[in-house]
């Protein structure tokens, strides 16, 4: 694990409301690949909760991290979701903040400083100029820390992407996961499929095409095939706007849940596929992106 902070808000966020001010009753904390495209999707999921027949008091918030930090391997997505879970225990320091600050700052005054103990002096001030120094965007990490519910959840949602990530490579992630009780939700080819399947019947509209969808090929600077396929039919690139969400999205999530268990493959073994010939290698075509939803519907 690097010896730096990933976790960053380029953005304004907040805490949810909840009417009742307790505690949520359950959080689900998401380590994404695309820095772009699933953070938005995910945030606009949690923006209209209500819509999507998601239990009260249940949220989802994919974990930020900073516009230039395009690290897309499956390794530093989980260890993205290390470095939040680490955070959340107060009595202890993480530690790349100790490395960061304890060569200067005892441990007792970080800890009093993060429980919100010290009155605001000089060597308070000093201490978060150092924190802004070493890349660590203190408020959200202090927001994250405090922002808890009463039975969490703990996922990564990667691609298969079987150019760039091994059959083997996916395996440990997959067992990995297990071990850290943490949820592994895959894509295959890459998440744009979850997509597609909101936007059409794919089984049908693509019979032809599946092998093309499996391989994915990189069609443009922008686009594989099926990241193109999205593209031409909702008008989008990476990013995902509110009026695009409601127009092509929104009402179509319950599609997308029935098409990916009716028509495609849903078990991680299935989605990373097996060495056994290239095209297994490749995995069968689907994702198991509905257990997220009974996640939140289900609590």
């Amino acid at each position: 694990m690097q010896n730096s902070f990933r976790l960053k808000s380029n953005d304004m966020f907040s805490r949810p409301e909840e009417e009742n001010q307790e505690a949520p009753l359950r959080i689900v904390f998401l380590s994404v690949e695309g820095n772009k495209t699933e953070c938005q999707y995910f945030d606009l999921i949690e923006k209209y909760r209500s819509d999507l027949k998601i239990k009260k008091g249940v949220h989802i918030c994919p974990l930020k991290r900073a516009k230039d930090d395009n690290s897309s391997a499956p390794e530093r997505v989980l260890e993205l979701l290390d470095e939040y879970v680490e955070l959340r225990d107060p009595q202890v320091l993480p530690q790349r903040l100790k490395d960061a600050v304890l060569q200067k700052y005892s441990y007792e005054f970080v800890k009093q400083y993060l429980n919100g103990e010290l009155e605001r002096d000089k060597d308070v001030e000093e201490f978060e100029f150092l924190l802004g120094e070493a890349g660590i965007d203190l408020a959200y990490n202090l927001f994250l820390r405090d922002y808890k519910g009463n039975d969490d959840v703990f996922g990564i949602v990667i691609d298969r992407d079987y150019k760039n990530h091994s059959v083997e490579q996916m395996k440990r992630i997959i067992d990995e996961c297990k071990n850290k009780n943490y949820w592994c939700f895959i894509s295959t080819p890459l998440f744009e499929f979850w997509l597609l399947l909101h936007l059409v019947d794919v089984k049908r509209e693509y019979s032809n095409n599946l092998r093309d969808i499996m391989l994915n090929a990189k069609v443009s600077d922008k686009h594989t095939y099926t990241s193109k396929l999205v593209s031409e039919i909702a008008g989008h690139a990476k990013g995902i706007s509110d009026a695009v969400f409601k127009k092509f999205y929104l009402n179509k999530v319950d599609y997308a849940i029935s098409q990916a268990n009716s028509n495609f493959a849903t078990d991680l073994d299935d989605l990373i596929g097996s060495n056994k010939s290239d095209d297994s290698k490749c995995g069968k075509i689907g994702t198991n992106m509905p257990e997220l939803f009974t996640l939140l519907r289900e609590v």
